[in-house]
């Protein structure tokens, strides 16, 4: 069963093609509902024939990321219009064949009404609602992330969309009494416009306060009732107090609604005595608080794992930063060593070290905080490291580097290879008396990758490895976790590191 809810969840979230159906489902149930005698057959007959009359739509919804991916602009521009805008032309052409075959008017026209105009406006209306609905899921991604930048739109939740929503009835219903307002004004010189928005005022608000009665209803339960008694005491306790406050509360809120002058209007012989309950006799204030629990209860799940999610990303990126920063000195210490002992021969090469040191720590410094570099310039880097170590020592190096990268422009994290490098000469190749190697190997794919270090060494080291081993370990473990493989193998006469990446996706620490 968790299998089958797995795949559901991935199919809704890796197309848009369901949000089609939910379309399509739509329409057939209105195009049902509005026949002479409703049906499940009707119901599932109207779903097909819309779906199949707007193949192209679900055929692109359905492959979206690959035709996006794999085709030309002008290729895949062009299937864009066609299915969401030039579709619906031909269908407009084609009307009078197909339409009386799979949707006979006979069967849901009631009346005298005009049977072309019915048929024109049911293609209209579903094909803009499928461009409306197209336009907003190709900006659905740029208007959350908009929303998400503004300190308003971060303190949007359930709350605030609740009252947003009310709002917007309102403005609505006192709209609504106002249709026809402008015939009234050009036929009567008693009517005015400052009539007409008295009117919207008038209706408008009284609407918002009889919504903010039920929103009441919510806000208790929200706040009170699911964490005090649900949560503590379970659903029994629950059960009972969600009973109570419909019965204590409702009646008192309902006399409030019921005293309002267009509910008197609305329904006069409804409400000719005022009634303790209203006429869902407290149905409506019972579904709100039951349907809600499970919505409540989410969106609190979902918060709390965001918060725990939030402060791990801050404490690994913290922790990333304090690594970096360690890095610094490590590296710096060491190249100043190297320049300390070629002043004291007073060697002819240190201004050209002294120049290359520059440029090493450039890198360092501005490289090294960035999220990722490319990985040729991580090559360079060490590349000019090893040059700067070869003149320092003086020594025979047998030095090679293989590299097989995929994709020179690959990003990956700054500073990654140096550490291997770094103990390589420290522990094998400085102490050596005789003649030594390196070789360094890094191959790379497109999502992996593999960086080996291998040096020769005399005799084995006994001193501590410092800090620069550890400090990798734990970038990585940040950066890669469980996708990354650091192997150490030590044999009589050589020292091998290897670094293996397996999925190389850089997760975004901010």
């Amino acid at each position: 069963m968790n299998g089958i809810i797995k795949k559901v969840y991935h199919f809704m979230l890796s197309n848009t093609v369901w949000i089609y159906l939910t379309l399509f489902l739509f329409f057939s149930h209105l195009l049902n509902v509005s026949m002479v005698k409703e049906t499940w057959g009707n119901y599932v007959y109207y779903f097909f024939a819309i779906s199949g009359l707007y193949l192209p739509v679900l055929g692109y919804a359905l492959f979206r990321k690959q035709l996006t991916q794999k085709l030309p602009n002008w290729l895949h521009g062009g299937i864009w219009l066609y299915g969401f805008v030039f579709h619906s032309f031909v269908l407009i052409a084609f009307l009078n064949t197909f339409f009386d075959t799979l949707f006979p008017a006979d069967n849901y026209m009631h009346g005298n009404e005009d049977v072309g105009a019915f048929k024109t406006s049911i293609v209209y209306t579903i094909s803009l609602s499928v461009l409306a609905t197209e336009i907003g899921i190709q900006f659905s991604g740029s208007l959350r992330e908009w929303i998400n930048r503004k300190k308003w739109g971060q303190r949007f939740g359930l709350d605030e969309l609740l009252l947003i929503t009310i709002i917007l009835f309102s403005a609505g219903f006192g709209l609504a009494t106002n249709i026809g307002m402008i015939e009234k004004i050009a036929r009567s010189p008693d009517q005015s416009f400052l009539t007409s928005i008295g009117r919207f005022f008038y209706y408008g608000i009284q609407f918002f306060l009889r919504g903010m009665v039920f929103y009441a209803f919510y806000y208790v339960n929200k706040y009170y009732l699911i964490p005090q008694f649900l949560s503590k005491k379970g659903i029994v306790y629950y059960g009972f107090v969600m009973v109570l406050t419909i019965l204590v509360a409702y009646p008192i809120l309902s006399q409030f609604t019921q005293l309002m002058p267009f509910v008197q209007e609305l329904s006069p012989e409804d409400y000719a005595t005022i009634k303790p309950f209203m006429k869902d006799r407290g149905l409506l204030p019972g579904m709100i608080m039951i349907l809600s629990v499970p919505i409540i209860v989410a969106m609190q799940w979902f918060e709390q794992n965001s918060q725990i999610a939030n402060l791990e990303k801050e404490k690994s990126a913290t922790e990333l930063n304090l690594l970096k920063q360690q890095i610094n000195p490590h590296f710096f210490f060491n190249t100043l060593n190297n320049l300390y002992a070629l002043s004291i021969v007073k060697d002819k090469q240190t201004p050209e070290v002294i120049l290359q040191l520059s440029e090493l720590m450039r890198y360092v410094i501005y490289k090294g905080k960035e999220e990722k570099v490319a990985i040729e310039e991580e090559i360079k880097y060490i590349e000019d490291y090893i040059q700067l170590q070869q003149i320092r020592l003086h020594k025979k190096l047998d030095f090679k580097f293989d590299k097989q990268i995929v994709d020179e422009k690959l990003q990956i994290p700054p500073l990654l290879f140096i550490t291997f490098v770094e103990n390589a000469f420290k522990h094998g190749i400085e102490p050596a008396e005789k003649d030594c190697r390196l070789y360094l190997s890094l191959h790379s794919t497109a999502n992996s990758l593999t960086f080996t270090c291998e040096n020769s060494i005399e005799e084995k080291n006994t001193e501590p490895s410092g800090i620069g081993l550890d400090n990798l370990q734990r970038r990585m473990e940040l950066r890669f976790p469980n996708k990354h493989k650091i192997t150490i193998a030590e044999k009589s006469n050589s020292y091998s590191t290897t670094l293996e990446i397996k999925d190389f996706t850089i997760p975004q620490i901010s």
